[in-house]
Protein backbone atom coordinates (compact mmCIF):
# COMPACT_ATOMS: atom_id res chain seq x y z
CA UNK A 1 0.00 0.00 0.00
CA UNK A 2 3.12 2.60 0.68
CA UNK A 3 4.59 1.76 -2.43
CA UNK A 4 1.07 2.19 -4.35
CA UNK A 5 0.72 5.99 -2.34
CA UNK A 6 4.32 6.87 -3.23
CA UNK A 7 4.01 6.41 -6.96
CA UNK A 8 0.53 8.24 -6.70
CA UNK A 9 2.08 10.51 -4.98
CA UNK A 10 4.97 10.66 -7.65
CA UNK A 11 2.63 11.08 -10.66
CA UNK A 12 0.65 13.93 -9.04
CA UNK A 13 4.03 15.75 -8.83
CA UNK A 14 4.86 15.40 -12.32
CA UNK A 15 2.26 16.66 -14.70
CA UNK A 16 1.75 15.15 -18.24
CA UNK A 17 3.37 11.75 -16.52
CA UNK A 18 1.65 8.90 -18.58
CA UNK A 19 2.73 5.05 -18.20
CA UNK A 20 2.46 2.85 -21.33
CA UNK A 21 3.17 -0.88 -21.22
CA UNK A 22 1.39 -3.95 -19.89
CA UNK A 23 -0.32 -2.26 -16.69
CA UNK A 24 -4.18 -1.80 -16.77
CA UNK A 25 -5.90 1.51 -16.51
CA UNK A 26 -5.76 2.51 -12.85
CA UNK A 27 -3.65 0.14 -11.98
CA UNK A 28 0.25 0.67 -10.26
CA UNK A 29 2.58 0.49 -12.69
CA UNK A 30 5.16 -2.65 -12.26
CA UNK A 31 8.20 -1.68 -10.52
CA UNK A 32 10.29 -2.63 -13.50
CA UNK A 33 8.43 -0.76 -16.09
CA UNK A 34 10.16 2.70 -17.74
CA UNK A 35 9.09 5.47 -15.77
CA UNK A 36 9.25 9.69 -16.17
CA UNK A 37 10.72 10.33 -12.95
CA UNK A 38 10.91 14.10 -13.55
CA UNK A 39 10.44 16.60 -16.52
CA UNK A 40 10.23 17.71 -19.29
CA UNK A 41 11.73 20.40 -18.47
CA UNK A 42 13.22 23.51 -20.72
CA UNK A 43 16.55 25.13 -20.93
CA UNK A 44 18.95 27.34 -23.14
CA UNK A 45 16.76 28.84 -25.47
CA UNK A 46 17.68 31.03 -28.41
CA UNK A 47 16.13 32.63 -30.76
CA UNK A 48 16.51 29.63 -33.08
CA UNK A 49 16.34 26.39 -30.76
CA UNK A 50 15.88 24.81 -27.28
CA UNK A 51 16.96 22.37 -24.92
CA UNK A 52 14.70 19.90 -23.57
CA UNK A 53 15.24 17.36 -20.51
CA UNK A 54 13.98 14.92 -18.61
CA UNK A 55 14.60 11.22 -16.87
CA UNK A 56 13.70 7.95 -16.46
CA UNK A 57 14.05 5.10 -14.00
CA UNK A 58 15.75 3.15 -16.94
CA UNK A 59 18.40 3.95 -19.62
CA UNK A 60 15.59 4.75 -22.82
CA UNK A 61 16.11 6.46 -25.95
CA UNK A 62 15.23 9.97 -26.06
CA UNK A 63 12.90 11.59 -28.34
CA UNK A 64 10.72 15.17 -28.62
CA UNK A 65 7.96 15.53 -31.13
CA UNK A 66 7.31 19.07 -31.85
CA UNK A 67 5.50 21.28 -34.14
CA UNK A 68 3.82 24.72 -34.84
CA UNK A 69 0.08 23.46 -34.90
CA UNK A 70 -1.27 19.82 -33.76
CA UNK A 71 -1.19 16.82 -35.27
CA UNK A 72 2.97 17.59 -34.51
CA UNK A 73 4.99 16.20 -37.49
CA UNK A 74 8.54 16.94 -36.25
CA UNK A 75 10.58 14.77 -34.18
CA UNK A 76 14.38 14.37 -32.95
CA UNK A 77 15.05 10.82 -32.00
CA UNK A 78 18.28 10.00 -30.03
CA UNK A 79 18.79 6.18 -29.92
CA UNK A 80 21.72 6.19 -27.13
CA UNK A 81 19.84 4.10 -23.66
CA UNK A 82 20.34 7.37 -21.18
CA UNK A 83 18.59 8.01 -17.86
CA UNK A 84 18.88 11.70 -18.03
CA UNK A 85 18.15 12.79 -21.28
CA UNK A 86 18.91 15.94 -23.27
CA UNK A 87 17.36 16.77 -26.54
CA UNK A 88 18.20 19.89 -28.10
CA UNK A 89 15.83 21.39 -30.84
CA UNK A 90 17.52 23.67 -33.69
CA UNK A 91 15.99 25.50 -36.82
CA UNK A 92 13.47 26.58 -35.23
CA UNK A 93 11.13 30.10 -36.17
CA UNK A 94 12.11 32.98 -33.88
CA UNK A 95 9.90 34.27 -31.45
CA UNK A 96 7.41 31.48 -32.06
CA UNK A 97 5.16 29.09 -29.96
CA UNK A 98 5.25 25.14 -30.63
CA UNK A 99 3.52 22.52 -29.10
CA UNK A 100 5.84 19.35 -28.05
CA UNK A 101 5.81 16.21 -26.03
CA UNK A 102 8.39 13.39 -24.88
CA UNK A 103 8.76 10.25 -25.41
CA UNK A 104 11.47 7.35 -24.66
CA UNK A 105 11.38 3.62 -25.26
CA UNK A 106 13.35 0.51 -22.77
CA UNK A 107 12.31 -2.38 -25.00
CA UNK A 108 10.70 -4.87 -23.09
CA UNK A 109 10.16 -2.62 -20.12
CA UNK A 110 8.02 -0.34 -21.95
CA UNK A 111 7.47 2.70 -23.59
CA UNK A 112 6.17 5.94 -21.85
CA UNK A 113 5.44 9.73 -22.99
CA UNK A 114 4.39 13.04 -21.39
CA UNK A 115 1.15 14.62 -21.89
CA UNK A 116 1.77 17.93 -24.79
CA UNK A 117 3.29 21.04 -23.45
CA UNK A 118 4.28 24.33 -25.44
CA UNK A 119 7.38 26.59 -25.32
CA UNK A 120 8.42 29.33 -27.13
CA UNK A 121 11.55 30.83 -29.03
CA UNK A 122 13.31 33.80 -27.68
CA UNK A 123 12.03 37.39 -29.07
CA UNK A 124 13.23 39.70 -31.31
CA UNK A 125 15.56 42.70 -29.52
CA UNK A 126 12.29 45.13 -30.51
CA UNK A 127 9.87 43.00 -28.59
CA UNK A 128 8.83 43.42 -24.87
CA UNK A 129 9.56 40.34 -22.94
CA UNK A 130 9.36 39.21 -19.63
CA UNK A 131 11.33 37.07 -16.84
CA UNK A 132 10.73 36.07 -13.14
CA UNK A 133 13.72 35.48 -10.51
CA UNK A 134 13.36 33.30 -7.90
CA UNK A 135 16.34 31.61 -5.44
CA UNK A 136 16.88 29.55 -2.65
CA UNK A 137 14.63 26.89 -2.99
CA UNK A 138 16.48 24.28 -1.24
CA UNK A 139 14.36 22.28 1.33
CA UNK A 140 10.83 23.21 1.36
CA UNK A 141 9.13 21.82 -1.96
CA UNK A 142 6.07 22.92 -0.94
CA UNK A 143 6.58 26.24 -0.56
CA UNK A 144 8.88 26.07 -4.07
CA UNK A 145 5.92 24.56 -5.74
CA UNK A 146 3.89 27.38 -4.52
CA UNK A 147 6.38 30.31 -5.90
CA UNK A 148 6.81 28.41 -9.01
CA UNK A 149 3.25 28.10 -9.69
CA UNK A 150 2.78 31.96 -8.67
CA UNK A 151 5.48 32.72 -10.92
CA UNK A 152 4.52 30.31 -14.01
CA UNK A 153 1.07 32.45 -13.59
CA UNK A 154 3.01 35.78 -14.88
CA UNK A 155 3.53 34.02 -17.92
CA UNK A 156 7.02 34.88 -18.24
CA UNK A 157 9.63 33.84 -21.10
CA UNK A 158 11.87 32.55 -18.85
CA UNK A 159 13.23 32.17 -15.25
CA UNK A 160 16.52 32.71 -13.83
CA UNK A 161 17.12 30.87 -10.38
CA UNK A 162 20.42 32.51 -8.38
CA UNK A 163 21.26 29.16 -6.45
CA UNK A 164 20.80 27.05 -3.75
CA UNK A 165 18.36 24.88 -5.33
CA UNK A 166 18.97 21.57 -3.31
CA UNK A 167 19.99 21.35 0.18
CA UNK A 168 23.25 18.81 -0.50
CA UNK A 169 24.02 18.80 -4.57
CA UNK A 170 25.59 15.48 -3.68
CA UNK A 171 22.25 13.72 -3.23
CA UNK A 172 20.57 12.86 -6.57
CA UNK A 173 17.41 12.63 -5.20
CA UNK A 174 17.17 16.32 -3.91
CA UNK A 175 17.31 17.16 -7.50
CA UNK A 176 13.66 15.62 -8.41
CA UNK A 177 12.48 16.30 -4.95
CA UNK A 178 13.64 19.84 -4.00
CA UNK A 179 13.96 21.26 -7.62
CA UNK A 180 12.89 19.85 -10.88
CA UNK A 181 9.09 18.51 -9.39
CA UNK A 182 8.03 21.51 -7.49
CA UNK A 183 8.69 23.21 -10.74
CA UNK A 184 7.42 21.26 -12.82
CA UNK A 185 4.42 23.64 -14.29
CA UNK A 186 6.90 26.24 -14.40
CA UNK A 187 9.56 24.15 -15.80
CA UNK A 188 7.54 22.01 -18.31
CA UNK A 189 6.80 25.70 -19.91
CA UNK A 190 9.31 28.08 -19.70
CA UNK A 191 13.43 27.97 -19.84
CA UNK A 192 15.29 28.23 -16.24
CA UNK A 193 18.54 29.59 -16.30
CA UNK A 194 20.36 28.80 -12.70
CA UNK A 195 23.39 30.43 -10.53
CA UNK A 196 25.33 27.65 -8.82
CA UNK A 197 24.75 28.04 -5.32
CA UNK A 198 27.36 26.97 -2.52
CA UNK A 199 24.61 24.25 -1.50
CA UNK A 200 24.92 22.65 -5.12
CA UNK A 201 28.50 21.55 -3.66
CA UNK A 202 30.06 22.02 -7.34
CA UNK A 203 28.47 17.84 -7.49
CA UNK A 204 28.24 16.43 -11.00
CA UNK A 205 24.58 16.52 -10.83
CA UNK A 206 24.37 20.04 -11.76
CA UNK A 207 25.50 19.22 -14.76
CA UNK A 208 23.98 16.35 -15.36
CA UNK A 209 20.48 17.73 -14.42
CA UNK A 210 21.15 20.74 -16.21
CA UNK A 211 22.72 22.32 -19.85
CA UNK A 212 24.01 25.67 -20.43
CA UNK A 213 26.46 26.86 -22.19
CA UNK A 214 29.99 26.31 -21.28
CA UNK A 215 31.56 25.55 -18.79
CA UNK A 216 27.97 25.80 -17.16
CA UNK A 217 28.91 27.34 -13.45
CA UNK A 218 29.29 30.34 -15.24
CA UNK A 219 28.24 31.29 -18.89
CA UNK A 220 26.13 34.30 -20.39
CA UNK A 221 23.46 34.50 -23.11
CA UNK A 222 21.19 37.50 -24.63
CA UNK A 223 17.54 37.56 -24.68
CA UNK A 224 15.56 40.23 -26.20
CA UNK A 225 17.64 42.88 -25.73
CA UNK A 226 19.14 42.09 -22.75
CA UNK A 227 22.59 40.42 -22.03
CA UNK A 228 22.70 38.25 -18.98
CA UNK A 229 25.96 37.27 -17.41
CA UNK A 230 25.77 34.37 -14.49
CA UNK A 231 28.71 33.76 -12.36
CA UNK A 232 29.91 31.55 -9.80
CA UNK A 233 30.34 33.13 -6.89
CA UNK A 234 31.92 29.84 -5.35
CA UNK A 235 35.17 30.68 -6.54
CA UNK A 236 37.34 33.41 -5.08
CA UNK A 237 37.71 36.46 -7.18
CA UNK A 238 40.87 37.91 -8.06
CA UNK A 239 41.51 40.47 -11.45
CA UNK A 240 44.10 37.25 -12.18
CA UNK A 241 41.38 34.70 -11.54
CA UNK A 242 40.09 32.73 -14.61
CA UNK A 243 36.58 33.42 -14.07
CA UNK A 244 37.40 37.78 -13.18
CA UNK A 245 39.42 37.44 -16.67
CA UNK A 246 36.22 35.95 -18.38
CA UNK A 247 33.53 38.43 -17.05
CA UNK A 248 35.01 40.95 -17.86
CA UNK A 249 35.71 40.47 -21.53
CA UNK A 250 32.14 39.26 -21.24
CA UNK A 251 30.67 42.37 -20.11
CA UNK A 252 32.93 44.52 -22.41
CA UNK A 253 31.78 42.84 -25.21
CA UNK A 254 28.25 43.39 -24.67
CA UNK A 255 26.08 46.15 -26.76
CA UNK A 256 23.01 45.27 -25.30
CA UNK A 257 20.47 47.63 -23.84
CA UNK A 258 20.13 46.35 -20.52
CA UNK A 259 22.68 44.09 -18.36
CA UNK A 260 21.97 42.10 -15.85
CA UNK A 261 24.35 39.65 -13.45
CA UNK A 262 23.36 36.90 -11.54
CA UNK A 263 25.27 35.08 -8.76
CA UNK A 264 24.66 33.51 -5.34
CA UNK A 265 26.35 35.20 -2.76
CA UNK A 266 25.62 38.92 -2.69
CA UNK A 267 28.06 42.16 -2.40
CA UNK A 268 25.54 44.04 -0.51
CA UNK A 269 23.49 42.75 2.60
CA UNK A 270 21.73 43.92 5.59
CA UNK A 271 21.87 40.07 6.97
CA UNK A 272 21.67 40.26 10.94
CA UNK A 273 24.73 37.59 11.43
CA UNK A 274 25.96 36.06 7.81
CA UNK A 275 28.25 39.46 7.92
CA UNK A 276 29.18 40.10 11.14
CA UNK A 277 26.96 38.88 14.35
CA UNK A 278 25.15 42.45 14.85
CA UNK A 279 24.14 41.77 18.29
CA UNK A 280 27.89 41.89 19.03
CA UNK A 281 29.63 44.32 16.84
CA UNK A 282 29.50 45.47 13.61
CA UNK A 283 28.21 44.44 9.78
CA UNK A 284 30.54 43.86 6.66
CA UNK A 285 27.39 44.66 4.73
CA UNK A 286 28.07 41.87 2.51
CA UNK A 287 30.37 39.09 0.69
CA UNK A 288 33.68 40.16 0.60
CA UNK A 289 34.77 38.24 -2.20
CA UNK A 290 31.81 39.84 -4.87
CA UNK A 291 32.76 42.65 -3.31
CA UNK A 292 36.06 42.16 -6.02
CA UNK A 293 33.29 42.03 -9.15
CA UNK A 294 31.65 45.34 -8.26
CA UNK A 295 33.88 47.50 -9.89
CA UNK A 296 33.46 45.90 -13.19
CA UNK A 297 29.31 46.19 -12.63
CA UNK A 298 30.53 49.59 -12.37
CA UNK A 299 32.73 50.18 -15.40
CA UNK A 300 30.55 48.23 -17.92
CA UNK A 301 27.12 49.54 -17.48
CA UNK A 302 25.44 46.51 -15.32
CA UNK A 303 21.85 47.67 -14.35
CA UNK A 304 21.20 45.04 -11.89
CA UNK A 305 22.69 42.21 -10.14
CA UNK A 306 20.39 39.45 -8.75
CA UNK A 307 21.51 37.68 -5.75
CA UNK A 308 20.33 35.52 -3.21
CA UNK A 309 21.93 33.52 -0.09
CA UNK A 310 20.33 35.32 2.35
CA UNK A 311 16.75 34.14 2.87
CA UNK A 312 15.09 37.31 2.93
CA UNK A 313 14.01 40.19 -0.21
CA UNK A 314 16.44 43.51 -0.25
CA UNK A 315 16.62 46.02 -2.89
CA UNK A 316 19.84 48.53 -2.91
CA UNK A 317 19.66 52.05 -4.37
CA UNK A 318 21.84 52.31 -7.01
CA UNK A 319 25.44 52.35 -6.02
CA UNK A 320 28.80 53.52 -7.31
CA UNK A 321 31.99 54.13 -5.81
CA UNK A 322 30.55 53.37 -2.30
CA UNK A 323 27.88 55.49 -2.38
CA UNK A 324 24.58 55.97 -3.79
CA UNK A 325 24.35 57.17 -7.62
CA UNK A 326 21.00 57.40 -8.97
CA UNK A 327 22.37 58.48 -12.48
CA UNK A 328 24.86 56.01 -12.81
CA UNK A 329 24.62 53.47 -9.76
CA UNK A 330 24.20 49.73 -10.24
CA UNK A 331 21.10 48.01 -8.33
CA UNK A 332 21.45 45.19 -6.17
CA UNK A 333 18.56 42.99 -5.38
CA UNK A 334 18.61 40.03 -3.23
CA UNK A 335 15.89 37.56 -3.70
CA UNK A 336 16.28 34.62 -1.52
CA UNK A 337 12.95 33.85 -0.44
CA UNK A 338 12.44 30.73 -2.85
CA UNK A 339 11.28 28.90 0.31
CA UNK A 340 14.32 28.05 2.68
CA UNK A 341 14.04 29.20 6.15
CA UNK A 342 14.21 32.83 6.46
CA UNK A 343 16.69 34.86 8.08
CA UNK A 344 16.54 38.22 9.15
CA UNK A 345 17.89 41.85 9.19
CA UNK A 346 20.48 44.23 11.33
CA UNK A 347 18.50 45.78 14.00
CA UNK A 348 19.83 49.05 12.32
CA UNK A 349 19.44 50.22 8.70
CA UNK A 350 22.32 50.11 5.57
CA UNK A 351 23.38 53.49 3.82
CA UNK A 352 22.21 51.43 0.55
CA UNK A 353 18.73 49.96 1.73
CA UNK A 354 16.11 51.14 -0.55
CA UNK A 355 13.73 48.06 0.45
CA UNK A 356 13.53 45.04 3.09
CA UNK A 357 11.00 42.54 3.32
CA UNK A 358 11.17 39.15 5.60
CA UNK A 359 9.33 37.01 3.65
CA UNK A 360 9.26 34.28 1.21
CA UNK A 361 9.67 36.03 -2.32
CA UNK A 362 9.88 36.09 -6.23
CA UNK A 363 10.39 38.12 -8.62
CA UNK A 364 8.49 39.31 -11.87
CA UNK A 365 10.20 41.64 -14.54
CA UNK A 366 8.97 43.48 -17.65
CA UNK A 367 10.86 45.01 -20.24
CA UNK A 368 9.97 46.83 -23.24
CA UNK A 369 12.88 48.87 -25.20
CA UNK A 370 13.78 51.28 -22.70
CA UNK A 371 11.53 50.41 -20.12
CA UNK A 372 11.82 48.34 -16.72
CA UNK A 373 9.21 47.95 -14.11
CA UNK A 374 10.21 45.00 -11.92
CA UNK A 375 7.71 43.96 -9.39
CA UNK A 376 8.30 41.63 -6.58
CA UNK A 377 5.45 39.22 -4.66
CA UNK A 378 4.84 37.33 -1.41
CA UNK A 379 4.13 33.69 -1.10
CA UNK A 380 0.32 35.24 -1.09
CA UNK A 381 1.04 37.05 -4.23
CA UNK A 382 1.07 40.20 -2.67
CA UNK A 383 2.92 43.06 -3.99
CA UNK A 384 5.43 44.31 -1.96
CA UNK A 385 8.06 46.17 -4.12
CA UNK A 386 7.93 48.04 -7.05
CA UNK A 387 11.23 49.52 -9.21
CA UNK A 388 10.72 51.18 -12.98
CA UNK A 389 13.67 52.17 -14.54
CA UNK A 390 13.91 54.19 -18.11
CA UNK A 391 16.58 54.54 -20.98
Amino acid sequence: MLKKVRNIFLAAMIPGMVWFGSNAAGQEPNPGSLQIMAGPYLQNVSITGITIMWETNLASDSEVVYGRNTPLVNNVKLDEKKNIHEVTLSNLEVETTYFYYIKSDAGVSGSVKSDRFTFQTAVKPDTAYAFVVIGDNRSFPERFKKISDLAYGERPNFAVNVGDVVTDGRVKEQWITEFLNPAANLMARVPNYVAIGNHEKNAHWFYDYLSFPAPENYYSFDYGNAHFTIVDSNQIFTPLSRQYQWLEKDLAASRATWKFVAHHHPPYSSDKDDYGNTDKRGSILGDPNTRQLVSLYEKYGVDIVWVGHIHDYERTWPIRDGRVDQEHGVIYIQTGGGGAELEDFAPTRSWFTAKVLRNFQYCYVAVSRGTLRMMAYDLDGRLYDYLELKK
